[in-house]
């Protein structure tokens, strides 16, 4: 029942983020799975029930993703490099819709999901700036437990399409995430850091030729 129940929610929240929330029925849902809405509540209570379900699996992909910046065969730097490769993968399909939505109709488990993401983001971004810095990568003499704690800010902040600062056009384009993470690495990185840093983006744009 749980393998079937995920299956269920991960298509729910690949068409929530398509389309919506609201816009996205029971009826569509049971479409794009093949299955009577008879099967369906067998494993879904309700719509809300389906919310809250794909809302905890987006958190926990999030987290999932944010291991990145504990791992110790990457550098700090090529910690960042990586999420970067991540994030494009799928950023070209960012639509705010769902997010308007989760603001307007469900704003309590908005809110949930966003004290998660904050403790899971600082703790991860605090790894990575401690790294770097052991690693000489980054300035030793800046307040990582601020650094972090901006990090998280800026990235709520930038990309979220609600206070108009870029469109929506603009958050689904590469471009924005490159400037503000070259933005971070003037900021923090010691010349070495700063070598490595131009090292990475010349092999990354050698792979992509």
């Amino acid at each position: 029942m749980e393998s079937k129940r995920l299956e269920i929610t991960e298509s729910a929240l690949k068409l929530f983020c398509q389309y919506g929330i609201k816009s996205v029925s029971m009826d569509d849902i049971s479409r794009e799975l093949g299955m009577s809405k008879k099967t369906l509540y067998q494993y879904i209570n309700d719509k809300n029930d389906l919310v809250e379900g794909a809302l905890n699996l987006a958190c926990n992909q999030d987290c999932e993703a944010m291991l990145v910046f504990k791992r110790k065969d990457l550098n700090a730097i090529e910690q960042f490099f990586e999420m970067k490769n991540m994030v494009e993968q799928f950023i070209g399909q960012y639509q705010p819709t769902m997010m308007y939505d989760l603001k307007k109709y469900y704003p309590a488990l908005l809110t949930d999901f966003q004290v998660k993401q904050k403790d899971v983001h600082i703790e991860a971004y605090l790894s990575n700036l401690k790294q770097g810095q052991e690693e000489g990568l980054y300035h030793d003499d800046i307040d990582i437990s601020v650094i972090a704690r901006m990090l998280f800010a800026h990235g709520i902040y930038t990309f979220d399409d609600s206070n108009g600062l870029f469109t929506a056009s603009e958050l689904r384009n590469m471009n924005l995430y490159t400037e503000v993470f070259k933005y971070h690495f003037r900021g923090v990185c010691t010349e070495k850091g700063l070598e490595e840093v131009e090292r990475l983006f010349c092999e990354n744009n050698d792979e992509k030729k």
